[in-house]
């Protein structure tokens, strides 16, 4: 497994990540423009309890990147159980739909709709654990046609058609079974072994490790509905969520990790682990500067009347900075663990070991955003309070909470391995992107115009973009030596595949 090469694989992750972006954001646009801030608000509530069920996915694609990584035939168990899984996990849904119903009883057959994306969603995610143990480059292929078929259905469904959260759905679950084709045939190597049962069994029998693990997943992400119950209201789940689209873009910077893991799972060196930290920083930094200042164009263009959101769009983004941070501290953590690759470790191994140190710590984490958000939302409910004021709230208490986690996450690592913080090149990106935000407040007005019409706002919208951005890479590119090699390291990976064609 050593032949996975972290940086050309996190380089197209990134790229296919950032395309997936545009392409989300087009999707986003139609669903946004066509709906009204209530219907999705309750849109939002859909993809929320669908994302309910990643607690129990990984007990398969969790042990099936693991063990894929390291050489074992489990490929096809792992896709026949996540089937089983997908299926049974159907009433459930239907079962919670219950608990939400009630506040949208308008929208009561669009969230019952919501249930096929169950399965899909189960399925989608194994095969990408299982491309993710052998071939991570290829996962991305999966994401971009999923954003590439939501395009034209949801033009037909939610715009042509104003079939509204129903489309909305359609067009997703014909956009899972899109990546499925392409998933699978990525993986299909990997599950021509046969079915082992056995397999299944140890998974069932440590299950408790990924669940435990992606506790903190569904406890984060009941946010949504204990707000909505609690506000009594979803034009605040709307504001938020129209807000996260945007902000959620410096999420994509951690693709660039995406490699690191099974490298790591594959005796990858401590020398893969601070290059790609450092390759990290320099798409992660400028990502936070430009979802800052675009914050307001990129609102006015999925509906007008969430331009009160900016300051959201700021904090969220503030946060999904330190959670990419936190996330890939906790990749390098887990990725060097290797208690699960012994022969005949107990339950007591396993609990002393960083797959479940890490768990805890972040459980924890979910655990007090939840109880301080229904505080501070039932404090404030108390009073006559705006649903913006709310999200406000909100946003404020997902980024404070995300500082001190990442640093903590940052302190395990050193204590673990020889790591350094690279502050020579931390500095030389924070002051590029000082310089693309400067770029923007000195030239944006002559560019973005805030017309009604979305066909007249988006080009100068894209233009400054483009202009931001060339300004960061030409800087950093004068003054950074590891940004030359990066990007002279790009040029020649294109012109190897340019070859390759001829």
């Amino acid at each position: 497994m050593s032949s996975i090469r972290v940086t050309y694989s996190g380089l197209i992750a990134f790229v296919f990540s950032i395309l997936s972006v545009i392409t989300g954001i087009i999707f986003t646009l139609i669903v946004t423009r066509r709906l009204q801030p209530e219907e999705f608000g309750v849109w939002s509530i859909v993809g929320s309890m669908v994302g309910y069920f990643l607690i129990a996915e990984p007990i398969i694609s969790y042990w099936a990147t693991r063990q894929i990584a390291r050489g074992e035939s489990v490929g096809k168990t792992s896709l026949f159980g996540s089937i089983f899984f997908g299926v049974g996990s159907i009433p459930i849904y239907l079962f919670l739909i219950g608990f939400v119903s009630n506040l949208t009883p308008e929208f009561g057959n669009s969230l019952i709709l919501g249930a096929i994306l169950v399965p899909v969603f189960f399925v989608s995610q194994t095969l990408t654990g299982i491309n993710l143990g052998h071939k991570p480059h290829a996962t991305n292929y999966g994401i971009m046609t999923f954003e590439l078929i939501k395009i034209p259905f949801g033009l037909i469904f939610v715009f042509f058609m104003d079939l509204a959260i129903t489309g909305a759905i359609l067009a997703t679950f014909l956009a899972y079974v899109g990546k499925l084709i392409i998933q699978y045939y990525y993986a299909k190597e990997k599950l021509a072994e046969k079915f082992n049962i056995s397999y299944l069994l140890n998974w069932l029998k440590n299950s408790w490790i990924p669940l435990y693990g992606n506790l903190s997943h569904v406890i984060w992400t009941l946010d949504v509905l204990l707000f909505s119950i609690i506000t009594g209201s979803v034009l605040g789940v709307a504001f938020y969520s129209a807000s996260l689209s945007i902000a959620a873009i410096v999420a994509h910077s951690g693709m660039i990790s995406q490699a690191l893991y099974p490298k790591l799972l594959a005796k990858g060196g401590s020398n893969h682990i601070n290059e790609n930290f450092i390759r990290l920083l320099y798409f992660a930094i400028p990502l936070v500067g430009l979802v800052i200042v675009f914050s307001g164009p990129g609102l006015y263009a999925l509906n007008p009347k969430y331009l009160v959101a900016s300051q959201i769009v700021v904090l969220l983004s503030l946060r999904a900075f330190f959670y990419v941070m936190s996330a890939s501290f906790n990749q390098i953590l887990t990725g060097l663990e290797t208690v699960d690759a012994e022969n005949n470790h107990t339950s007591h191994r396993l609990v002393k070991s960083k797959l479940f140190f890490i768990p805890t710590i972040t459980n924890v984490h979910s655990l007090l955003y939840i109880v301080i958000l229904v505080l501070i939302l039932l404090l404030a409910g108390t009073s006559e309070t705006e649903d913006i004021e709310f999200v406000n709230m909100w946003a404020w208490i997902s980024f404070i909470l995300s500082v001190p986690f990442a640093i903590y996450a940052g302190i395990l690592v050193r204590n673990t391995i020889h790591f350094s913080i690279p502050i020579k090149e931390i500095s030389k990106y924070v002051l590029g992107t000082i310089i693309l935000m400067t770029i923007f407040t000195l030239t944006s007005e002559f560019f973005i115009k805030y017309e009604i019409s979305i066909y007249d706002f988006l080009p100068g919208v894209f233009l400054e973009f483009l202009i931001c951005v060339c300004s960061y890479i030409g800087f950093t590119y004068l003054i950074d030596t590891k940004t030359r090699v990066l990007l002279s390291s790009i040029l020649n990976e294109l012109k190897l595949i340019n070859s390759k064609r001829k």
